[in-house]
């Protein structure tokens, strides 16, 4: 069973590298920003690691492999201090006969900008009262582009003040719940079916543009040995679907992630464990993709983590063009981490991005309990 098992798998994968057909880019791509200080400590590396409460996220397979029960909560900003991103996440074993374990998980998350200022439409500026119809010099003595058109350009005056502006905030949310099972002492599968909505302010104070969609989330993870673990991760496998309240539709299409770890015991009391990751998708990149195989890309993410005596971790990793740092530490049922992203790290001077160093060091703390 076993030696058919992972062919089949690996045929069915296939047949989803190819790119779907009316795809929204960049819809819905709140969801594949990475949770978890220690995941992202590891470069992102972590689909076939994925033994922590984050599980639920990155493969939701590798919660049967969890023996206790494990919340975890982060909190991240991104670009500044500009974005938000918070995470819930729990996992709670349901038992089980020995190879045939199950869990269940649950996470919340959020991404927002928040306090926003929001200013009144163009269309509805109104000349001499919200902006001089001057033209985009300014200079109501020598006639310009835009000057006694009625409409407002960039670049002429405008004459609102800060009581016509009002703050609002753009919020990104979803809600996900997991399930896993073992299937014999090496292999294990699982899903996640997925909530996500969206709400965007409009230019009328209290109103927002907000959107519902869902999706399907399915995981793997294979053991050959105890020390060599390969994952895949289908995201979005029947194409995530999003309405919003004016009317538009988009469509997140199928990503693939294809992972494997491997554990050193180097010594007693001494752990290292080296993840990496290939996450395949269907954009059609034509820059910063590490691989280009058509419309398919693929980026590199590879990491390591070395833990004493189970009790403080150092970690590194290589997130495409990002370079990554993490520590951590556990204390009988408690943890801690930390990780810091140098966003662009090794794209630095990169002519297609030349704005790519306002984007600032990421920050992430995480915490969690079991019992």
């Amino acid at each position: 069973m076993k030696r058919t098992l992972l062919p089949r798998l690996a045929a069915a994968a296939l047949l989803f590298l190819a790119p779907p057909a009316h795809a929204t880019k960049y819809a819905g791509e709140f969801l594949k920003i990475p949770m978890g200080a220690r995941a992202i400590g590891m470069g992102g590396a972590f689909t076939a690691v994925c033994d922590d409460a984050s599980a639920a996220w990155w493969n939701p397979a590798g919660m049967v492999f969890l023996p206790y029960r494990e919340v975890m909560i982060q909190h991240a900003e991104q670009f500044g201090s500009l974005e938000n991103h918070d995470v819930l996440t729990g996992v709670f074993p349901l038992g089980g006969e020995k190879g045939h374990q199950a869990a269940l998980g649950v996470s919340l998350v959020r991404v927002a900008v928040d306090d926003i200022p929001i200013t009144p439409r163009p269309g509805s500026l109104r000349p001499g009262i919200d902006f001089l119809d001057y033209g985009i010099d300014n200079d109501p003595t020598t006639p310009d582009y835009g000057q006694g058109d009625g409409i407002w350009e960039p670049g002429e005056r405008l004459l609102i003040s800060s009581d016509d502006l009002f703050m609002a905030s753009s919020t990104d949310l979803a809600f996900g719940l997991s399930f896993a099972r073992q299937r014999g002492r090496h292999f294990a599968w699982g899903g996640q079916l997925k909530f996500v909505h969206s709400s965007l302010p409009d230019t009328i104070p209290g109103q927002h543009v907000t959107s519902f969609g869902a999706g399907l989330d399915v995981g793997m993870l294979y053991m050959p040995t105890d020390a060599v673990t390969l994952s895949a991760v289908m995201h979005d496998l029947t194409t995530t679907y999003i309405t919003w309240s004016n009317g538009t539709r988009e469509t997140v299409v199928p990503s693939l992630v294809t992972g494997s770890a491997i554990t050193f015991n180097p010594g007693p009391n001494h752990a290292l464990t080296w993840g990496t990751d290939l996450a395949w998708d269907f954009e059609g990149r034509t820059l910063d993709a590490e691989i280009k195989l058509g419309a398919i890309n693929a980026d590199l993410r590879t990491g390591l983590e070395y833990w004493y005596r189970s009790t403080l971790a150092l970690r590194s990793g290589v997130n495409g063009k990002d370079l990554d740092f993490g520590l951590g530490v556990r204390y009988k049922h408690f943890g801690a981490d930390y990780a810091a992203a140098l966003n662009r790290f090794f794209a630095h001077g990169d002519p297609g991005f030349p704005d790519d160093h306002n984007l600032e060091t990421t920050h992430l703390l995480s915490a969690s309990i079991s019992w």
